[in-house]
């Protein structure tokens, strides 16, 4: 109920509005006037977002706001963002600009060579981020004692801007991505909402309870429907609910549990000695909670080599809610209100060797597709996911041992490297996904 009553003032707070609008217009080539087909138009710090046709044509349905900020990106293309008022009604006309850093030449007869994107000597990348045609880089120096630091850069690898982290942060850890699309950095003491304004990074202060409470829950958004959940990693259930933009109350769309774990879960309580189960008792009624919860945290079964938190992830494909419940093997899809159409088993995430599958399900925003993770032998391997069939469509190994910080971006696979035996700090990497046939 605190979560539904902060993300309601939350709503509020933003004034979203339920009424939409729809912009029209068509996208060109600088170069020859020529139209572009498959560019991704999206809503800036929005999952909304459209493609372009044969004709270059595209329509873009957006909620009611005074004014908008749509973004351009293609591959191939310099990204392009185009700021508009609500009274601008017209047709809209873009044209992008050919980049050859992202339309490298490529030999189809050799091997695929991972591309090193940015990195410098002095400096090691310890995680990163996309913002449109850039990244943005969580860095630190050389040697340990220099001073955390984050960096814009475009593909080429120059570095637009550079920003210290303040000391008083504690050590940054990673950037996390909510669902509007926006950069926040997780550091030991302090987080940070991430922005870039006129090629500026800002830092500004996020609360941890507004965190947790107010984005780390809500998986996705689409269409005026806000998708979250009660997820714990100490439970071994949870729920996915559904909340409508201008309503008041959710509905539950989906419980996720792994049942023999939650049976072994219950069963802490009855090993306990009885006067730990008469403090198990007692701290549940202070809390307000069950006391088997109390037991298993008490005897640390969560912490044990026989509890797995839950991994059931839930991604939007187009007009469809995906949710990956490896669980039950079951991929399950809903439409936009919450209804259950229909499920498909899955077996992807029981490999022949279980400890191959790294509990990890990536997407490509810009293209929609979903990939699994493995790694066997420190060699990193993705598997693309049908979001129909919930099959496998192909296989693709990294060329690069030990590749970290894996996101994956308009057919392209991005990561952060150390080469193996080399004094090189960790650069930012990039290759082609180029799938075969699943063994």
């Amino acid at each position: 109920m605190r979560l539904l009553l902060y993300i309601l003032s939350f709503l509020f707070l933003a004034q979203v509005q339920s009424q939409t609008l729809t912009l029209r217009g068509y996208v060109f080539s600088e170069e020859n006037q020529l139209p572009l087909t498959q560019v991704h138009v999206q809503l800036y710090n929005s999952t909304r977002f459209c493609q372009t046709n044969a004709k270059g044509y595209f329509e873009c349905t957006v909620p009611v706001q005074p004014s908008y900020k749509l973004v351009f990106t293609h591959f191939g293309f310099t990204a392009q963002t185009k700021q508009l008022r609500l009274t601008d009604t017209g047709l809209i006309r873009i044209t992008m600009k050919e980049n050859p850093f992202l339309l490298p030449d490529v030999d189809v007869n050799a091997k695929v060579l991972p591309e090193t994107l940015v990195g410098k000597p002095d400096y090691s990348i310890l995680d990163f981020d996309f913002y449109e045609d850039r990244f943005i880089l969580l860095t630190t120096g050389k040697h340990s004692k220099e001073k955390y630091q984050l960096k814009l850069s475009d593909y080429a690898g120059k570095i637009i801007y550079s920003t210290e982290i303040p000391e008083y942060a504690g050590t940054p850890q990673q950037f996390f991505r909510d669902y509007t699309g926006g950069t926040i950095l997780i550091c030991k003491d302090t987080l940070f909402k991430v922005d870039v304004m006129a090629n500026t990074l800002y830092l500004w202060h996020l609360h941890s309870r507004q965190f947790q409470e107010q984005v780390k829950p809500i998986k996705d958004s689409l269409h005026g429907q806000f998708y979250f959940s009660n997820e714990w990693p100490d439970f071994p259930l949870f729920n996915y609910y559904t909340l409508k933009n201008g309503d008041s109350v959710s509905r539950k769309l989906k419980t996720i549990t792994d049942t023999e774990l939650m049976k072994l879960y219950n069963l802490e309580y009855e090993y306990l000695p009885s006067r730990q189960k008469l403090e198990a008792r007692r701290l549940a009624s202070y809390y307000n909670t069950d006391k088997t919860v109390i037991a298993a945290l008490m005897s640390g079964f969560t912490k044990s080599m026989f509890y797995s938190p839950l991994y059931a992830p839930l991604f939007t494909i187009n007009d469809t809610i995906c949710i990956l419940d490896h669980h039950s093997n079951f991929l399950f899809h809903f439409n936009t209100d919450g209804t259950l159409t229909d499920s498909v088993a899955i077996a992807y995430h029981h490999p022949k060797r279980w400890q191959d599958w790294k509990r990890d399900v990536l997407k490509d925003e810009t293209e929609n597709k979903l990939y699994a993770h493995f790694s066997r032998d420190g060699r990193q391997y993705l598997k693309q996911i049908d979001a129909h069939t919930g099959q496998i469509n192909g296989i693709y190994k990294l060329q690069h041992h030990s590749a970290e910080r894996i996101k994956i971006k308009t057919g392209y696979v991005y990561y952060v490297y150390r080469p193996f035996e080399s004094t090189q700090e960790k650069f930012l990497y990039r290759e082609r996904i180029q799938l075969i046939k699943d063994k």
